[in-house]
């Protein structure tokens, strides 16, 4: 094996108490990884499980994975900060525990960093939930906010060109669940650019047997951190950025990632996470966040919990069965 490892590309993965995912990732990403001699890096937000010894059992096999361990949690944010200033390649993919990049998409990547001038960062697709937007690269930061703001929330579809981390302005941005989007377009927001949106490249969740990915998504946090903080995030972005692309950005983000459809909101509800409670805490901002009347959602609040199965067990009926 070269014992030299590729300059290009590192990826960075933040993590914390998942060592199961993580163990998974590794098996996952390490062969990928290898054909290109990338360097990965661990940065541990002091787990106290296992993370520590699947990380070591893994440096038995490739050489180029680098540990990092916090001593305390330093929450999500600050660790994202620390994920992205070990590296020193030219670009960084920040890469979440529980995705996965397919093996085509990590060759495309590496075909265009070796091709093409620099970027500033590089957008990539999640479960071709943004397919609809033509790949492109975008010099205008309105453009990009409106575009694809609500999409830049996920950080495994963020790479970076290493540049731009000594300039972030990380402190803006701490304890928004935002960091990782909101460094970018501070940075974009005073200074000519070039982004590109690789549609073709579409990174996938990963699924090992036995194990369940839980998020804030799945529990009554969602609307504090989608609602509330998704919100005042985007209306921090600098004033540069124009209101009425910051409303349709906040609005898009429960649209367009489903998170806010009918049929999720119904599940949220036959979870527990959507309760008549959480309506009355937070109808306020339901206008600037989910399409649908406070009505709809005032009665999908007070529906009876497992009502969506039965609902959707009819609707198919009336549709004859399909």
């Amino acid at each position: 094996m070269n014992t030299t490892p590729n300059t290009a590309l590192a990826l960075t993965i933040p993590t914390y108490n998942r060592a199961d995912f993580l163990d998974y990732s590794l098996t996952m990403h390490i062969p990928l990884a290898r054909a290109h001699r990338i360097l990965i890096y661990i940065s541990d937000n002091g787990s106290t499980d296992g993370t520590k010894e699947v990380v070591e059992k893994h440096q038995q096999t490739y050489p180029f994975l680098h540990y990092y361990r916090n001593e305390t949690n330093v929450g999500a944010d600050k660790n994202f900060e620390r994920a992205l200033q070990y590296p020193t390649t030219e670009y960084i993919w920040l890469l979440g525990d529980t995705y996965h990049i397919p093996p085509e998409g990590l060759n495309t990547l590496m075909e265009i960093l070796k091709n093409t001038a620099p970027y500033d960062a590089i957008v990539v697709d999640l479960l071709h939930r943004a397919a609809d937007i033509p790949r492109q690269e975008y010099q205008n930061s309105n453009r990009l906010l409106s575009d694809l703001g609500w999409h830049m929330t996920c950080l495994s579809s963020l790479i970076y060109r290493s540049a731009m981390i000594p300039l972030a302005r990380f402190e803006r941005y701490q304890n928004t669940n935002f960091i990782q989007t909101g460094i970018i377009f501070e940075y974009i927001s005073h200074r000519e650019f070039r982004i590109l949106w690789e549609k073709n490249i579409s990174i996938n969740e990963l699924h090992p047997p036995l194990l369940q990915k839980t998020g804030w998504y799945h529990q009554p946090i969602l609307f504090d951190i989608a609602c509330i903080r998704w919100s005042n995030f985007v209306f921090s972005l600098p004033a540069s950025y124009d209101l009425d692309v910051k409303l349709k950005t906040v609005m898009d983000h429960g649209q367009k990632s489903h998170l806010f459809s009918l049929g999720n909101l119904f599940l949220l509800r036959n979870s527990g996470v959507f309760t008549y409670k959480s309506y009355q805490q937070y109808r306020r901002f339901f206008p600037f966040t989910i399409s649908y009347s406070r009505f709809t959602l005032l009665l999908i609040a007070l529906s009876p919990r497992f009502a969506y199965p039965a609902l959707k067990f009819v609707w198919r009926l009336l549709k004859g069965g399909r």
